[in-house]
């Protein structure tokens, strides 16, 4: 089994990368909503309990500023191949100029699992050629934040897209932001 991740900038988790790209494998995006504010736990059990799977991790461009949908391509023009996501995405962070330890849900992971560097991890070549001279960054647009805020609570998650409010409330965001994706259409047509 592969994963072929780019590394980019996320505005609700910061980084996307091998770890974050299993949670597609939950393919109801209604339930991915629900599940958003115990997210480091979720993605870890997913993590877990997947069989071995091999990153390639797909640097040939990376996405900065207000990922995964809108932001900035950074020509990177790297490849990295991994049979650790853990370990996978503690060295990218690093060439994206980002501390592993500051990303919440790879911190909990990092923790749980001992990883506090690649002193034990082995590597073909030094990674430090790859670091971008440029470091990734996050920068939220003041309509991310509802998304930012109902990602990282229960209740919020609930009044944004399973209260009787949900609908209402999509509208009156949608009036200043384009919607990245419409939720309520995978209900209508499943």
């Amino acid at each position: 089994m592969f994963t072929v991740p780019v590394p980019k900038i996320h505005m609700n988790t910061g980084v996307s990368i091998s770890v974050k790209n299993q949670w597609g494998i939950i393919q109801d995006p209604a339930e991915r909503l629900k599940l958003h504010p115990d997210f480091a736990e979720v993605i870890y059990a997913v993590n877990k309990n997947l069989p071995p799977i091999i990153s390639i991790v797909d640097g040939k461009f990376g996405l900065t500023r207000s990922g995964p949908m809108e932001g900035d391509a950074l020509e990177l023009n790297w490849l990295m191949l991994s049979d650790d996501l853990f370990r996978a995405d503690f060295l990218c962070c690093q060439l994206m100029g980002i501390d592993p330890m500051s990303i919440s849900y790879l911190r909990t992971i990092f923790e749980r699992e001992g990883i506090t560097g690649m002193s034990d991890a082995s590597l073909n070549r030094d990674p430090a050629p790859f670091t971008t001279g440029t470091p990734f960054f996050l920068k939220r647009k003041l309509t991310d934040y509802p998304g930012l805020w109902a990602f990282h609570s229960r209740p919020l998650a609930y009044l944004a897209y399973r209260s009787p409010l949900a609908g209402l409330l999509h509208r009156l965001l949608y009036l200043v932001r384009t919607p990245f994706y419409d939720y309520g259409k995978d209900r209508k047509e499943g």
